[in-house]
């Protein structure tokens, strides 16, 4: 499904407004001392270490930090990487912790046509040359306008990708792991942003009593397709039962129906579902499968291009009383989006990276269902969103829970657009908001449910916003919008760590905007301001405290008394003359 580009932005609040009193959106602090400050959150509780190529020993370039979009630093974990360019070029990781494994992101430079390529690039364990791995350009790269193209042009981005290996063997802590430019490797350049190591359990065993899908035909090579064996496993396997899929890798071009069954692989590292575009998917809605529990394999598309007329999805479908956990995708549009109504779905140790367009998508009428625990990057849209879709109905009693959100390269790491009595609790948010979002969003927007009570708690959002092309001013690592209704929440905010924003740290665009209490809220560091006002409505700060700020004043208001503060005690920083004039140049060592 799309969705439609944010409304430009309203110009009356664009800069020259006459100054302000002091108490219009501003604090006049007589408080007591500061809250200790939030500790936030600390997201998934990974299975990998991850060590960062500008970190490691090299004769490349480090590039970046870089908070402009179009470059490869700004899409880079921390805004860093390195830049292989000629023979004898490197980069050492050095793993801190024993590993069978490797996955690192990477990049190499696109055709003038668009054209997809291969390269190899060499790989040295502790010296020793091993097989190469085989670089593409295939799914990263991306231009134009919404929903983007693969055709040279205007905006480029979305530049990253990932590869893996599992090894037969386990290295100790303290084995060096080195890409190397040797003479047969063929791109232009490589940049190299970070590598994660893990120790990957051995392969589990089949369970009593289910039907693996190689006895019912399937091909574990990869070279047939097996889509018609799936599909007799699941009708073997009858209602309640359980479909099997070995270590190997299945073609499976397209859609899997699923409805009251387990279907289990060994492990996320060893069952892979490959094809053009691989799904399993509940029925429709309004009479979604039930029963439904998808864990413990891969899903590796082979989708290239945003389209959003087509259902080239990880999962997707309805599933109410349904789990999907320790599920691999990648090289698909969404890796799961879900059209309600439904109730109580759960992902969890979702490992959700490189697609096209969101990561997880709760679309409209989904009710009492998590995500948890889950891993999403380098999505081309949402990281997890609630879209609370009017044609649908609410999505009610969701929560989104301890999550490691990064690398959005358009919209938000987190996003609830309508919907009531959600919560947003224990995400890391990183780097995300690298155009048109931010870290965390709550939004009154694309023909949503009103947005009733939200509660966002324990969370830590880093370096997360960006400048948006459209509105030509920055978007906050936390915001909200009413940009097609009054939103009056109540939003509840709590215990959030907000750090090394490129622009502002809290925002409020468009519309009229009450209801938003901020408490235990701290802002390490904003390239512009710690609040920036926008709107009309009404906010209560406690125990809010900002340092680092960039901007000459901690808040931006060209709103006046329309926009009413209650100083609920406890905060610091944030108080002084708002600033109501052009947007100042972010000062980013802030």
């Amino acid at each position: 499904m799309s969705r439609p580009l944010r409304h430009l932005r309203r110009t009356a609040a664009l800069g020259g407004c006459a100054a302000l009193l002091a108490s219009a959106g501003a604090l006049a602090l007589n408080a007591p001392p500061a809250a200790a400050a939030a500790t936030g959150g600390s997201g998934a509780n990974l299975p990998y270490t991850e060590v960062q190529a500008e970190n490691s020993a090299t004769n490349g370039t480090v590039i970046g930090p870089s908070y402009a979009a179009g470059n490869l630093a700004d899409e880079a974990s921390q805004r860093k990487a390195v830049t292989l360019q000629g023979s004898g070029k490197y980069v050492t990781f050095t793993t801190p912790v024993a590993t069978n494994s490797i996955d690192f992101r990477y990049s190499i430079p696109d055709t003038a046509s668009g054209s997809v390529y291969t390269a190899p690039l060499s790989l040295y364990v502790d010296g020793t040359k091993q097989p190469d791995f085989t670089l593409t350009n295939a799914y990263s790269w991306y231009y134009g306008s919404y929903p983007f193209t693969n055709a040279p042009g205007t905006n480029q981005h979305h530049f990253y990708d990932e590869a893996h290996r599992l090894f037969g063997q386990t290295y100790p802590a303290g084995t060096t792991f080195t890409f190397q430019v040797d003479a047969g490797d063929t791109a232009s350049s490589y940049t190299l942003d970070s590598a994660d190591f893990e120790q990957v359990a051995a392969a589990q065993a089949q369970p009593s009593g289910s039907v693996s899908v190689v006895d019912e035909g399937a091909d574990p090579t990869g070279a047939a397709d097996s889509t018609e064996a799936f599909d007799a496993a699941i009708a073997a396997a009858g209602s309640g039962g359980t479909v099997w899929i070995p270590p190997g890798t299945f073609k499976v071009p397209g859609h899997i129906a699923v409805n009251d069954v387990t279907v289990a692989g060994a492990g996320m590292w060893y069952s892979t579902v490959t094809g053009a575009a691989p799904g399993f998917y509940g029925n429709s809605a309004p009479s979604p499968s039930t029963n439904v529990h998808l864990k413990d394999f891969a899903i590796f598309g082979d989708v290239q291009e945003r389209d959003d007329n087509a259902q080239v999805n990880g999962i997707g479908g309805a599933m109410s009383d349904s789990s999907v956990a320790d599920v691999w995708i990648d090289h698909m549009k969404v890796g799961a989006w879900m059209d309600g109504p439904m109730d109580k779905l759960t992902f969890s140790g979702m490992r959700i990276r490189d697609t096209t367009a969101d990561g997880i998508n709760f679309h409209g009428g989904v009710t009492n269902s998590t995500v948890t625990g889950s891993d999403i990057r380098n999505t081309g849209d949402d990281g997890i969103a609630t879209w609370a879709d009017s044609a649908l109905g609410a999505d009610a009693n969701d929560t989104i829970s301890n999550n490691t959100v990064q690398f959005q390269t358009l919209a938000n790491g987190i996003a609830i657009y309508g919907g009531h009595d959600n919560t947003v609790t224990g995400n890391l948010v990183q780097d995300t908001g690298l155009a048109q979002g931010g870290g965390i969003h709550v939004g009154q927007r694309f023909t949503s449910t009103p947005v009733g009570t939200t509660t966002i708690s324990d969370n830590t959002l880093v370096r997360d916003g960006s400048l948006d092309p459209n509105w030509q001013f920055g978007v906050g690592a936390l915001w909200f919008d009413g940009s097609q209704g009054a939103v009056t929440g109540p939003i509840n905010v709590s215990d959030t760590l907000i750090q090394q924003s490129p622009y502002e740290a809290v925002q409020w665009v468009e519309g009229t905007i009450s209801g938003v209490s901020l408490d235990d809220v701290t802002i390490d560091g904003t390239g512009t301001f710690a609040l920036q006002e926008q709107t009309g409505g009404a906010a209560k700060f406690t125990n809010v405290t900002a340092t680092g700020v960039g901007a000459p004043s901690p808040v931006y208001n060209c709103e006046g008394g329309n926009f009413a503060v209650t100083d609920g005690g406890g905060n610091s920083g944030i108080d002084g003359t708002p600033f109501c004039g052009p947007w100042p140049t972010p000062d980013l060592a802030s």
